[in-house]
């Protein structure tokens, strides 16, 4: 098989791991109560609010922030991830960021505005700064990083009334160091692997395993020590990856047993054994 045709089977972002469910039932909000976080219908969200991201920039981080990858994703697009229900646009950064918001078209009622470097953003925690904003009739609600304000209410020249979350939220945390940065990706990195293994993927030495987040993995596979599984891969039920492993954007079928190889944009088939110190790019075996 030519390359092309297996990239044209690993579609890019086949796999978008939604956190949502799993960080509900692991820990409350640390901002908002109980009542607004239960279950709710949350369409309302769709047809209603504007997402706006603001890509913020930090040299002393690096180069292009927004376009830094974590856990195989760039932080712009975990933060665009959160709102990806709604209508959405991109801005850049500026000096006075409410007149650059002011200055954007929309019919939506409600606009929400978040920055690129706050990739531990979610979609549940979205959803739930819109309903506590909802449910409180509020015009402009401040945020730790970002705001949520009426449309009518901002475009009416007003001076800006701030209600305000004012209690520490780490899905608001931002990338402004290496540091925090660090901290980030052991949270992202973790969140996958729970993910994985609430599936019934089975994996040993978890501190020595690595999985992106548009990585698909079947139940019933299992992952050894010193595994790194990046890109847009797919391993599939009944797949065995022993130690020592470098596999990206790739295809494991299933019962495949992988030992100690480096495999790139291949497609491996069923039942296959690739035996250890292989290097495959770009085939199909």
């Amino acid at each position: 098989m030519e390359k092309d045709e297996i990239e044209l089977m690993v579609a890019e972002n086949q796999i978008a791991i939604d956190f949502d469910a799993l960080s509900m039932q692991e820990e409350e909000s640390t901002i908002l109560p109980q009542s607004v976080i239960k279950p709710v219908n949350y369409e309302w969200i769709k047809e209603e609010v504007l997402f706006i991201v603001v890509k913020a920039y930090n040299n002393a981080v690096a180069k292009d922030l927004p376009s830094l990858r974590l856990c195989g994703k760039k932080l712009l697009d975990w933060v665009l991830n959160a709102g990806s229900h709604c209508e959405y646009k991109i801005i850049e950064d500026c000096q006075d960021i409410i007149e650059r918001v002011r200055a954007v078209n929309t019919d939506k009622k409600i606009i929400a505005v978040f920055y690129s470097d706050t990739p531990l953003l979610d979609r549940a925690t979205f959803n739930g700064y819109c309903e506590y904003f909802s449910a409180h009739n509020m015009n402009f609600l401040q945020l730790k990083r970002g705001f949520i304000v009426k449309t009518e209410y901002l475009k009416s020249n007003y001076a800006i009334a701030q209600g305000v979350i004012s209690k520490e939220d780490k899905h608001l945390m931002q990338v402004d160091s290496a540091k925090t940065l660090n901290y980030m990706s052991n949270i992202m990195y973790n969140k996958i692997l729970n993910y994985h293994i609430k599936n019934g993927v089975i994996i040993y030495g978890e501190s020595s395993v690595f999985i992106d987040a548009d990585v698909e993995i079947e139940g019933g596979v299992i992952i050894y020590p010193n595994n790194i599984i990046k890109g847009q891969s797919i391993i599939a039920e009944g797949a065995v990856l022993e130690s020592g492993n470098i596999i990206k954007d790739s295809i494991i079928s299933n019962n495949a047993v992988i030992k100690n190889s480096y495999i790139e944009n291949s497609k491996i088939g069923t039942g296959v054994t690739i035996e250890p110190l292989s290097k495959i790019i770009g085939q199909e075996i």
